[in-house]
């Protein structure tokens, strides 16, 4: 680690502001990346839900409490009264049936109860009859059913009603999981005189508050509505719903879900909260209006109002903690989902990819920052970042209801900055090491001398470049090795590797590596060359001719004469420092690489000693003089390579090689037109001037072969590279 750290901090300091620009930028994602284990791990969730539930408390004092929306609690002071006169808990059923006569009197659109009447009254089934009675008269009353994980025998009645409540809802999120295997339904005689019913069972978020709600809920073949959802589709139209993965769309609009499939509630402010009607006094007032008298409550309080009915008394147990109180009545979250609905007061959670790509720009930008700025300001630049991020968190959620993360925001600042800041202090003071011990093994000097002058023309990471890049290899070199002594073998290697590379390097190209015999090099990069493909076929011609020579050499000193094969290509690569944290090389990777190995390879096909592609021969044509070979489909790559054979430089091919090539171009023509006889007679003729002409006698076995068998007739003129 030290060694690439040492490394890095060099090219850094001579890179100047670029490289701090790198390095900053590259902190910034290391910082990212440990955010983002802490995140996928939910770390900061407990953190974010509490600064949440904080801003719903600002935000809740700002926004005025929609008038629609009233509840009938049956508080303390109604069991009192109702106790006061013999009155005993759990009330009769027929203690309801008043209020739901008084809501349809005094016009209210609909009247919802957050009470599960799932046994029989314990005072007869006359009392339940008084209910259900009431409850048809209205014809605008929801009750509660409850949606349990235990498993239990359903009623036979129980379908006929969850047909009836059922929601035409098509599924196209790919979320839902079916994980409830019974209902715990209000009983026959009530459910049927209900306009609806409502799933109640609501669960709580990870630290027990009520945050969400699910619209709906999956249970044989039936979507259920929550209580809420049955209310407002009773009232605002019954459209067809379509649940997808980040809403749930109805006829009026698009419903925002959250990662879960969940409604984020948008509570109000308690103190200004929707109205509250005691259910005795509301009883109290249906019997003073029946018998002439002043009600406590006048019908105008209702009048075309949507009514829920609950508990608020601490013994009934329907207290639930959510973000603006530890305890609020549990009818509240149902309440407050059909005043969201109505009024569109949707709150939306940022989604993790966009949150991520926020987070991933922040950590980049602080440790570019805090490379690039002088010591006295980077603290301040951190206090003005942790700002931002409060007041960007906080300005989203007031004027979007988009509820952004801002925990994480703030500590990846934090992190971010507390790396780079660290990283730095670690580095100043250090002396620049020259990049010449970095590139000395594998550039020429005068390249060296260029990049000292012009130290950003080198970059740390990767980057794609067109370069030209170059393969060679000896042919038959693992039998020819097997015929000499080890010794003999590093010999010739060492004569050979050596010249080749003398070559190269004065053509200002790259070495990129040794591979036994095979020499890896590019021309482009670090210093940029615009003619870098004339430099890579100038050098494979150089190596062609000096090789000539060193034949000779090998033959009088007893070693046996070699040959080498030479694939170039020009494309678009990579090229950056690759490797591990103990080693790493100046090198070039990509599919353009690939390429040009496999033109190396493909020599031995044609019998050559040099191929080149067309992006080569297109940038290097006015220098080179060229044979067209073939169409070339080559492993890995589905698009056809037209390909040549680097003969000589522009102007010194001699006249029987130039009419060669032309026979050769005629030949060629024949046999994409699939003339096969005339295609030999060239190909012979080419033979005939140059007898030891390689691709002549491939194609002339070609054309044998394709009279035996014709190709496909959609066959292109493409050769198909079996080999690597």
């Amino acid at each position: 680690m030290n060694l690439w750290r040492n490394e890095v901090l060099k090219f850094t300091l001579i890179s100047g502001i670029k490289g701090k620009i790198f390095l900053g930028a590259l902190i910034g994602i290391l910082s990212w990346s440990l955010i983002f284990l802490f995140y996928f791990y939910g770390f900061f969730e407990p953190y974010e839900l509490k600064t949440y539930d904080a801003l719903c408390r600002l935000q809740a004092q700002r926004s005025p409490t929609p008038p629609e929306v009233v509840l009938i609690v049956v508080d303390q002071g109604s069991l009192d009264a109702a106790q006061r006169q013999g009155i005993q808990w759990p009330w009769p059923r027929q203690m309801y049936a008043p209020i739901v006569q008084y809501c349809a009197a005094a016009g209210a659109r609909a009247l919802a109860f957050d009470v599960l009447f799932d046994q029989p009254s314990a005072y007869g089934r006359e009392d339940d009859q008084i209910l259900a009675e009431a409850l048809k008269q209205n014809g605008h009353v929801f009750l509660a059913l409850f949606l349990s994980r235990e498993k239990r025998l359903p009623a036979p009645w129980e379908e006929n009603i969850l047909r009836r409540i059922g929601l035409p809802l098509s599924d196209h999120s790919g979320q839902v999981s079916t994980t409830y295997v019974s209902t715990i339904p209000s009983i026959e005689i009530l459910a049927e005189g209900a306009a609806g019913l409502g799933n109640v069972m609501v669960l709580p978020g990870p630290d027990g508050v009520y945050r969400q709600i699910p619209l709906c809920f999956s249970y044989r073949n039936h979507w259920i509505p929550s209580l809420g959802l049955a209310v407002y589709r009773h009232l605002y139209g019954s459209d067809p719903l379509v649940l997808q993965k980040k809403s749930l769309k109805t006829g009026r609009e698009e419903v925002p879900l959250d990662r879960q499939g969940l409604f984020l509630l948008h509570y109000y402010d308690p103190a200004k909260d929707f109205s509250r009607l005691s259910a005795f006094n509301v009883v109290q007032s249906f019997q003073a209006v029946q018998e002439g008298g002043k009600p406590v409550y006048p019908p105008h309080l209702l009048k075309d109002k949507i009514v829920f009915l609950g508990f608020t008394a601490a013994g009934l147990y329907d207290l639930k903690p959510t973000p603006l109180s530890p305890v609020s009545p549990g009818v509240l979250v149902h309440a407050t989902l059909v005043a969201n609905l109505i009024h569109k007061d949707f709150r939306v959670r940022i989604s993790p990819v966009p949150l991520l790509a926020i987070a991933l720009t922040i950590a980049v930008a602080m440790g570019v920052a805090v490379m690039l700025i002088p010591s006295l300001w980077k603290l301040a630049f951190l206090l003005v970042g942790m700002a931002a991020a409060v007041v960007f968190s906080v300005s989203l959620s007031f004027q979007k209801s988009l509820w952004v993360d801002g925990v994480l925001l703030s500590v990846n600042l934090g992190v971010s900055f507390a790396l780079s800041t660290a990283f730095s202090a670690a580095t100043e003071g250090r002396q620049r090491r020259q990049i010449k011990k970095m590139f000395s093994h594998y550039m020429s000097d005068l390249l060296i001398q260029d990049l000292l002058k012009n130290p950003d023309k080198v970059r740390l990471g990767g980057e794609k470049r067109v370069l030209t890049v170059f393969f060679s290899d000896i042919a038959g070199f693992t039998s020819l090795s097997e015929r000499l002594s080890p010794e003999e073998v590093v010999a010739l290697l060492n004569r050979y590797l050596t010249a080749m590379t003398d070559i190269i390097l004065r053509s200002g190209g790259l070495i990129d590596k040794y591979e036994g015999d095979a020499i890896m090099a590019f021309w482009g990069a670090p210093v940029p060359q615009e003619d870098h493909a004339i430099r890579a076929c100038l050098a494979a011609l150089d190596n062609q001719a000096r090789l000539g020579e060193l034949r000779q050499e090998f033959l009088l000193a007893g070693l046996p004469p070699i040959h080498a094969r030479i694939g170039i290509n020009t494309g678009e690569m990579i090229i950056g420092n690759m490797g591990s944290s103990q080693r790493f090389d100046f090198t070039v990777i990509g599919d353009s690489v690939n390429l040009a190995s496999r033109l190396e390879g493909a020599g031995k096909e044609y019998g050559i000693r040099i191929l080149i592609s067309e992006d080569t021969y297109s940038q290097a044509a006015d220098r080179i003089e060229v044979r067209e070979l073939d169409l070339l489909r080559v492993k890995g790559r589905d698009k056809p390579v037209r390909i040549y054979e680097l003969l000589a430089r522009r102007g010194q091919l001699p006249e029987t090689l130039l009419k060669g090539r032309e026979l050769f171009l005629c030949g060629l023509n024949f046999y994409r037109n699939q003339k096969w006889e005339e295609a030999k007679n060239h190909f012979q003729g080419v033979l005939d001037l140059l007898p030891d002409d390689g691709p002549s006698k491939t194609f002339i076995w070609r054309c044998e072969q394709f009279q035996e068998s014709p190709p496909e007739r959609r066959w292109d003129g493409v050769f198909q590279l079996k080999t690597k």
